[in-house]
């Protein structure tokens, strides 16, 4: 599995041997088995993490329903599980098709006049169709991953563009269900 140095905020893999990278893939697509494992396919690098690394936020808001004595017969979850912040620090095409969704992104092949030309049109209802995604970190002998099979970018927060600083777009995956795997690294035989 290639990681091309994309950082989560951990430091660079080539010096300390700490390394993150983030993957996106069609809905539905089943997350690795473990955090090492050889990548399906259908999982395509969708850009650099920030330094300041990804944020899980999970949530565990019930709505009490409560019989004639006034206590909880049962508790139902009121919210989604959880939400990623993935502050994507690339502007590229395959990152524009994850956050505004490849139906929203127009490429134009460059020509004697201009260059390869990538196009969004934002607008109140456009959004990017649900995916899995998926996010690697590895400290030494130590992997995490943190992934969903179908999560929705509910949010793109405030992108500011300024001399001297990486274009971040902050980007909220919404899941019902996130996926936590740590492995230890330490194998037998």
């Amino acid at each position: 599995m290639s990681t091309n140095n994309v950082n989560l905020g951990a430091g660079n893999y080539a010096e300390e041997g700490t390394t993150g990278m983030f993957y996106h893939a069609p809905a539905g697509t089943a997350l690795p088995t473990y955090p090492g494992e050889e990548l399906a396919a259908a999982w395509v690098e969708a850009g650099a993490i920030s330094e300041d690394g990804i944020t899980l936020n999970t949530n565990h808001t019930f709505n009490q329903l409560k019989n004639w004595a006034n206590k909880i017969a049962r508790l139902l979850p009121a919210e989604e599980s959880g939400t990623v912040g993935a502050p994507i620090i690339d502007t590229t095409e395959e990152s524009f098709n994850t956050i505004f969704g490849e139906d929203n992104v127009i490429t134009t092949a460059a020509t004697a006049s201009h260059g390869k030309l990538i196009s969004v049109d934002v607008t109140p209802d456009s959004m990017p169709d649900p995916e899995a995604y998926l996010f690697l970190m590895k400290d030494g002998d130590d992997m995490m991953m943190i992934g969903t099979t179908k999560g929705y970018i509910t949010e793109l927060g405030e992108v500011a563009f300024q001399p001297n600083a990486a274009i971040t777009w902050n980007a909220t995956i919404t899941a019902d269900k996130w996926r936590i795997l740590k492995d230890d690294g330490q194998v037998t035989g």
